[in-house]
């Protein structure tokens, strides 16, 4: 005898799935010197399964990780 339970009402509801994609590269820019983009730029490019935490990353980019990147770009000569 099979037992039938009652659905609730997210089971009526409309389900829209989540988009997956997903961008292949970051980029993080920083400017430096006076007068924001009118100075030095420095950039560095992040795969995105590095920043988003997929395929070989087990885990996303942390602030800390992030805040070495921007260090590296100001002593990057």
């Amino acid at each position: 005898m099979t037992v039938c339970l009652p659905e609730g009402d997210l089971a009526r509801a409309k389900n829209h799935e989540p988009d997956s994609t997903w961008p292949t590269m970051i980029e993080v820019v920083a400017w430096f010197g006076k007068g924001g983009r009118k100075g030095h730029r420095k950039s560095v490019i992040i795969p995105a399964d590095q920043f988003f935490g997929h395929g070989a990353y087990g885990a996303p980019l942390s602030g800390e990780q992030l805040i070495g990147m921007v260090n590296q770009l100001r002593k990057k000569d």
